[in-house]
């Protein structure tokens, strides 16, 4: 049904109908963006749906902060894009049809009579004897388990019960009552913390599992790393030894020509000539200058291996670095001191 035709039959209606009438007008000036009624001014769409300009500026706003192509926003109704000229929302051409229904239509509304206020409501009713017209129950019967009047006791079917006034009774049945609570309750808090504690345990077992599972993690990456080390040292080891091995030849073989140099003085010191002695001396001087500046001092070999391990833990990573060589450079340093 169109709005026009919502209008007529609101003016001609009466009652209830005229509440349903203003129900149905209600439904269709109901903007879809703020969900309330369209306030002024109303714009209308090319697709022939209506907002407010109000909301319809906010929806092209959001889109052409979000959206590569300018000048443009789909209705919220049909989802058709609506493509605006310069003047942005403003350019939209306004419903003044639909601005005179919602006037129209918040005088009908205004029109409606209230509905009347709710009477007060009343005091609770005091008990009384069923027995006894007007009289009110004041005692408790023990034998019968009922409430009952004064009259029942002295002339009634109570006259043989035990009896005692109504509010000690109330006041008695109260504390059992709450006892009954307490007594209720307590097992229930119980099995409240018992879960609780429950809880709480599988917290911990999960947090010890998660410590056990980082030093596991962590064991294999000291084990790998020991193995690497455990290589690289005797690679090390190895070449040390070879390079040893080569200059204790050189020195050797060097050894062995400073002994025949040695033993070929010892046979000039015999010879008679002068002449050849000198001749003998100069190139045995010669010889043993040559031999000392080949040989090579034989320097100490260090071991000297670094790595890095990264200890994972909760809130840091750590470098461990172990130096092989630091033992022998603090004794180096305390000589000098």
């Amino acid at each position: 049904m169109s709005l026009s035709a919502d209008l007529s039959c609101l003016q001609s209606s009466q009652g209830a109908e005229r509440e349903a009438s203003l129900a149905s007008l209600e439904k269709q000036l109901m903007c879809p963006i703020c969900a309330d009624i369209f306030s002024k001014p109303v714009v209308i769409l090319p697709c022939q749906h209506n907002l407010c300009r109000k909301c319809a500026n906010e929806l092209y706003q959001v889109r052409h902060a979000t959206v590569s192509a300018p000048g443009r926003f789909r209705c919220p109704t049909c989802r058709h894009d609506v493509v605006l000229d310069r003047h942005g929302v403003y350019g939209l051409q306004r419903n003044l049809l639909v601005e005179n229904i919602i006037d129209i239509y918040k005088q009908e509304l205004n029109q409606i009579p209230s509905p009347p206020p709710l009477p007060p409501p009343l005091p609770p009713a005091e008990a009384t004897c069923s027995d006894h017209e007007g009289e009110k129950l004041n005692i408790y019967c023990l034998t019968c388990q009922l409430p009952t009047c004064s009259f029942c006791k002295v002339f009634g079917a109570h006259q043989n019960c035990r009896v005692a006034p109504l509010t000690d009774v109330h006041q008695q049945k109260k504390v059992n009552r709450a006892a009954m609570l307490d007594a209720f309750q307590a097992p229930l808090q119980a099995l409240v913390s018992d879960i609780e504690d429950t809880c709480r345990a599988e917290s911990y077992n999960t947090q010890k599992q998660n410590v056990c599972d980082k030093f596991s993690c962590m064991f294999s990456i000291l084990e790998e790393r020991r193995k690497v080390m455990t290589q690289q040292i005797s690679s090390e080891e190895d070449e040390k030894v070879n390079h040893t091995q080569m200059l204790m030849r050189c020195y050797g073989d060097s050894m062995e020509a400073n002994r025949k140099l040695l033993s070929s003085v010892e046979s000039s010191m015999e010879e008679l000539d002068m002449a050849a002695f000198v001749q003998v001396s100069h190139t045995c001087a010669g010889e043993t200058g040559f031999s000392c500046k080949k040989l090579t001092p034989l320097k100490k070999v260090f071991f000297r291996v670094l790595f890095s391990i990264f200890f994972c833990s909760y809130h840091d990573k750590s470098e461990l670095s172990i130096d092989f060589d630091k033992g022998e450079q603090e004794n180096k340093i305390g000589r000098k001191k």
